[in-house]
C-alpha cells in the first residue's frame, strides 16, 4: 500500500532548535527518512521554513507506518493517508497512451 504523509512541527519542537541543523539531534530525528524493513520511503519533500514535510511511503499495513513515524508524532502533527497509484491503475486498465 502507498501512504501520503504530512508531518509538521513548529519552531518550539524543531530538533534543530538546539545545536542547529547539523546536530546529532537532527540527525537522529530524521533517521526515519531511510525507512526500515517494513516501510520503504519513496520520497520526502520538505519546506524547512514552514517545518513541514510531505512523504510517500510504501508498506503492507498502517501499523508499520505509525511505528516508523513515532518520533515525528511526538514533535507535532502527522497525517497519514492511504493513496492509490493512479498511473499504475491507468496502465493496468490498458488506458495508457490511448
Amino acid at each position: 500500500m502507498l501512504f501520503h504523509v504530512t508531518a509538521e512541527h513548529d519552531h518550539m519542537t524543531c530538533p534543530a532548535r538546539e545545536g542547529g541543523r547539523d546536530s546529532d539531534k537532527v540527525k537522529q530525528a530524521l533517521k526515519w527518512i531511510e525507512g526500515n524493513e517494513d516501510v520503504t520511503v519513496l520520497g520526502v519533500y520538505g519546506h524547512q521554513p514552514s517545518h513541514i514535510s510531505w512523504v510517500i511511503l510504501e508498506a503492507d499495513d498502517f501499523n508499520a507506518v505509525t511505528n516508523l513515524l513515532q518520533g515525528q508524532m511526538l514533535m507535532g502533527k502527522v497525517e497519514v493517508m492511504p493513496v492509490n497509484d493512479q498511473i499504475a491503475q491507468r496502465k493496468a486498465r490498458g488506458w495508457w497512451g490511448t
